[in-house]
């Protein structure tokens, strides 16, 4: 029957273990580095990063604000107002705590579930519902794919489609920067599938050699779209691949802002002494890949809910009610908060100009090229004959 999967077991995901295998709660035998529990309890292994009050509920809130984004994104795309969806339900702590732990002069090159960085570097919420809009006054001019963000005012670089090709791009503009004897460092953020690329292992040989100031963040989140982990790879970890090339690496609980944000803190002072590391962080996508895909056809329920219950949102509201820093009517008027912005982004986002189709042909080279002349008389001459 169509849209049904054929009887027998999937491949394991995350180290070959069947049933909705949930690492985290085994964390010390695995390797992970935590600091909180899923009950937001201080049981890990990570000291309590000395965050205040004030910056702990900003991680919280901007979480929220991303898993509501998400949301709203995909209610966007199935009415067929927004035409692709990237959904990061359940990866919201990994890039949002990563962010914070580093500079605002510092680079990063993102992933495609990265909302959080660009709003911690200052973007308005309009400006991401405008690139998701795909309006001309967004900073790429309404030319790429929803959720494919950046804003090089913001020293946040776009990801490309081609999965972990822009991996050596980061190694290299550290490497520059070594080189110019600045102080700024370099953060990247790629799935575990991008592992499998010649260019992930090319920039960790060059950053095992030359040591510039870079830290490689691998999200693993148990499926490169429908490849489980354990296709993926004969390593135990993604993070000891960093051992062939020298690269210093550790493993850390990806659900778990505290222990990202200290991973992530202590690599960015490390990378100032020449240390470039290869952070594996461990997290789950909870819902679709793209809005293109069906998780149902190739993982079981039960492990979406076992994963379900280290829900990076839920852990980190616990942990702060356990320091009495947050209580129901908070987290009710952060929601409510959240969806009031959320609808006058996109009401303002949604009434934006789209771009004029010639424009596609801007910005490619500093001067037009012949080609490109032949081929935008080509388009115009189309759209007129079928206006």
């Amino acid at each position: 029957m169509a849209g049904k999967r054929k009887s027998g077991k999937k491949p394991a995901a995350g180290g070959g273990r069947a049933g909705g295998y949930c690492p985290l709660g085994d964390a010390v035998r695995a390797g992970i580095r935590q600091v909180i529990d899923a009950q937001g309890r201080l049981t890990g292994d990570l000291p309590e990063p000395d965050l205040d009050r004030d910056t702990l509920i900003r991680l919280y809130e901007m979480m929220v604000l991303v898993r509501a984004i998400d949301e709203r994104g995909w209610v966007l795309q199935r009415s067929g107002r927004v035409e692709f969806w990237i959904p990061h339900k359940g990866l919201e702590a990994v890039h949002i705590a990563a962010t914070m732990a580093f500079a605002r002069n510092d680079w990063i090159f993102l992933g495609y579930r990265h909302p959080g960085a660009l709003l911690l570097r200052g973007a308005a919420l309009v400006q991401l519902f405008a690139q998701f809009f795909g309006r001309r006054d967004e900073p790429f001019k309404g030319r790429r794919l929803p959720t494919l963000m950046g804003d090089r005012r913001l020293n946040v670089v776009p990801m490309t489609t081609q999965v972990g090709s822009y991996i050596p791009h980061a190694c290299g503009a550290a490497w520059g920067a070594k080189i110019k004897g600045d102080d700024t460092r370099f953060l990247t953020f790629f799935g575990d599938g991008a592992t499998s690329r010649g260019e992930f292992h090319s920039a960790l040989n060059f950053a095992g050699i030359f040591k510039p100031p870079v830290v490689f963040i691998c999200e693993n989140n148990g499926w490169a779209v429908t490849t489980p982990a354990s296709a993926q790879t004969a390593s135990r970890t993604f993070a000891q691949k960093g051992d062939a090339y020298a690269v210093r690496n550790l493993r850390v609980d990806g659900n778990d802002p505290l222990a990202v944000y200290a991973a992530a803190r202590e690599a960015r002072d490390l990378a100032a002494k020449e240390a470039p590391s290869l952070i594996e962080a461990v997290t789950y996508r909870l819902g679709f890949h793209t809005s293109s895909d069906n998780p149902d056809l190739y993982r079981e329920p039960e492990e979406v809910e076992e994963w379900a219950a280290w829900d990076p949102l839920i852990r980190t509201c616990k942990y702060l009610e356990r320091k009495g820093y947050w209580g129901k009517r908070q987290e009710a008027d952060l929601w409510t908060r959240c969806t009031r912005d959320i609808d006058a982004a996109v009401e303002q986002a949604e009434a934006m100009p789209l771009p004029d189709p010639a424009s596609m042909f801007d910005d490619t080279f500093e001067q037009m090229t012949w080609m490109l002349e032949e081929q935008k008389a080509a388009l115009l001459g189309d759209l007129e004959r079928c206006s």
